[in-house]
């Protein structure tokens, strides 16, 4: 299957993905299975007829891209982050769903912080748009994106990618370093992985009515990928017990909501690093950045040098932390700025500015706008972060 993804951002709606695939592609049984039981993993779509083609609608809403979400992670959320990518792959067959047809790249994952979890866009679509090739890139761009405290554990993941990645035998590399972490601490283990009745898991039975469950060795090859003449597969064609399927589905112009939940608040990713405040950020005097035109006592600018295809995040130091979140960060007593706030990326067209569900929000010339849709930046912009006097003006040198 061919796709292209095009994005539609409404200043009054919100962000939208959308993808168009010929009528006589459509997966009827997934497509039904999901609207009888909407999985929680994938984004939120409604769908319509358009001159023989079949146009999905994916609200973004409140979920930010997964590569906005910042901060070195402790194991249990690294790990944790992990088995949320990796589970849906494992399990979506029990919906009729195709491993092959979610979009398999970190521009289309997004973060859900409420529930701390991944959401994929899906195309029910008969055909595979994504093959084990796009799946190894997206582990690896992951890879690059989080990092985790404990360092013999980022070790043991990234080894694990660039050798050969295989889902379960990862999720079991997790496990295993959980159950070391607690013979030798008496740590809480980091993740759950629940069996089927056709797969019975190995339960590690830890200290305090904490219980791991993992796939046996014996069924990895019934879950994974398969060599064949052409490369990888992601997962063999062999699933565990489904769902009733509707046995045919009329097509219909008409158009179909499904249910949509999530609140997230996220940010980017930057390297971590040991800091008391970060309002003493060195400011540069040349290129792109906002200049301070507020009240309060706040950095006379923030220079933004990045390059296309680059990100830069604002937002506030958080003590409990105690390590950088953001690229940039003002001072943990500047409450109106959320910490993980907003977001500025260049592309072809320029410099935009996303604002990232921040609790106080962030304006352009005084307007709110909607979290997590591109608003582009021109020069006289007037940017404030919150009401509370973090206002700004975008000036190009």
């Amino acid at each position: 299957m061919n796709y292209e993804v095009q994005n539609r951002n409404d200043f009054l709606t919100g962000s939208y993905l959308i993808v168009k695939i010929p009528e006589n592609e459509l997966d009827q049984n997934a497509l039904y299975t999901i609207q009888s039981e909407f999985p929680d993993f994938i984004l939120p779509f409604h769908y319509k007829g358009v001159d023989g083609h079949i146009e999905f609608v994916y609200k973004v809403g409140t979920l930010c891209k997964l590569q906005y979400f910042s901060g070195e992670l402790t194991p249990k959320e690294y790990a944790d982050l992990w088995l949320s990518l990796l589970k849906p792959l494992l399990e979506c067959t029990d919906w009729f769903m195709n491993p092959c047809s979610f979009l398999l790249n970190v521009d289309n994952l997004y973060y859900d912080k409420s529930k701390k979890a991944v959401r994929y866009v899906y195309v029910p679509s008969a055909y595979g748009c994504s093959g084990y090739d796009a799946f190894y890139e997206m582990a690896i761009d992951i890879s690059k994106m989080i990092t985790v405290s404990d360092a013999a554990l980022e070790n043991k993941v990234l080894r694990a990618i660039i050798k050969d990645f295989n889902p379960i035998e990862f999720l079991q590399l997790l496990k295993d370093h959980t159950a070391e972490c607690i013979s030798c601490s008496g740590d809480i283990p980091v993740m759950e992985y629940h069996s089927t009745p056709e797969a019975p898991a190995i339960k590690y039975e830890a200290p305090d009515e904490i219980t791991i469950d993992i796939l046996p060795e014996d069924d990895f090859e019934k879950n994974i990928k398969v060599r064949e003449s052409r490369g990888y597969k992601i997962f063999s064609k062999k699933s565990r017990k489904k769902k009733k399927a509707h046995p045919d589905l009329p097509m219909s112009p008409v158009l179909k909501s499904l249910p949509e939940k999530s609140v997230i608040h996220t940010g980017i990713k930057e390297p971590a690093e040991n800091i008391s405040i970060t309002q003493s950020t060195p400011i540069h005097s040349d290129g792109p950045g906002l200049r301070y035109v507020g009240y309060a006592h706040l950095p006379p600018s923030i220079q933004i040098i990045i390059s296309e295809g680059e990100i830069f995040s604002i937002g506030r130091f958080d003590a409990t932390i105690g390590k950088k979140q953001s690229s940039f960060e003002f001072d943990k007593k500047t409450r109106a700025v959320s910490r993980r706030h907003a977001v500025i990326e260049r592309d072809i067209e320029g410099y935009k500015i996303i604002d990232l569900s921040s609790s106080a929000g962030t304006f352009i010339n005084n307007k709110k706008l909607p979290p997590n849709t591109p608003h582009g930046l021109e020069t006289g912009y007037r940017v404030s972060f919150g009401n509370s006097g973090a206002d700004y003006v975008w000036e190009v040198s």
